[in-house]
């Protein structure tokens, strides 16, 4: 949903087994249906899907529906399970894709180089390093539609971890060197230092409204605290350190 469009569950309708986290599938007041992500997820984590979701988005890569959705307590009223790990109040929410299932190493080279390399360089930029995949299996975080084989980037509770080695992060990354034919050159340096600098630009609109609870559940200073560090860090891409690794 788009920021601020309040959408509230009707219905939870059963646990998602697939996920580390195991989020919940809901029904929503706009008829939809959402993968909601609540207590099972510290509110950093929870911030940290949201404003990564927004960055991809902001960023052109193709990212399912998101936001948040409110979970009233009558819903949790007889399911102890959902109470305690899902729980009342604003949740994390993104849309469900009925017809995607976990992208296969098998299916790498039906993505298309381009947006194998935007991904790549877009998570090395948000520190993330956990959409990895090899041969002998992986956690790529990535949905394959199977009716359009088109791609669709989930789960970055895990991003923002920064400094990034870019070794590891190359070697275990899905679109990793292993996995490709391409490499990054000096006109994609060009294009992506623009978009991260369009996409970083707009960071503290895409902050502006983060739920009140999850703020007050790490405080005003700890949430200054994380915003000015994620900001800091978006900003590196200017520097010819950030791209003498990548290149």
């Amino acid at each position: 949903m788009a920021a601020g469009n309040y959408i509230e569950a009707v219905e939870i309708i059963r646990r998602l087994e697939g996920g580390i986290t195991r989020p919940f599938l809901c029904r929503a007041s706009n008829h939809k249906h959402y993968v909601a992500k609540g207590l099972e997820l510290p509110p950093t984590e929870r911030i940290t899907e949201l404003l990564c979701a927004r960055l991809a988005n902001a960023f052109g890569l193709p990212i399912p529906e998101h936001g948040y959705i409110y979970i009233d307590p009558a819903l949790l009223q007889y399911t102890p399970e959902v109470r305690r790990d899902l729980g009342p109040g604003d949740s994390f929410a993104l849309a469900y894709v009925a017809d995607a299932a976990d992208l296969l190493y098998s299916q790498v080279k039906l993505v298309p180089a381009e947006l194998q390399k935007a991904v790549f360089v877009f998570d090395y930029w948000l520190g993330n390093g956990d959409r990895q995949l090899s041969l002998l299996g992986g956690r790529p975080n990535l949905l394959m539609c199977s009716m359009e084989s088109q791609l669709q980037l989930i789960d970055h509770n895990q991003a923002f971890k920064w400094p990034v080695d870019a070794t590891v992060f190359s070697s275990t990354h899905v679109f990793g060197p292993n996995n490709r034919t391409w490499r990054l050159d000096l006109v994609d340096q060009v294009e992506y230092r623009q978009r991260m600098h369009d996409t970083a630009a707009r960071f503290r609109d895409l902050c502006s409204d983060i739920p009140d609870e999850w703020c007050e559940s790490i405080g005003a200073t700890g949430l200054d605290n994380l915003l000015q560090e994620i900001e800091s860090n978006l900003l590196r891409c200017q520097s010819d350190e950030f791209w003498s690794v990548l290149l």
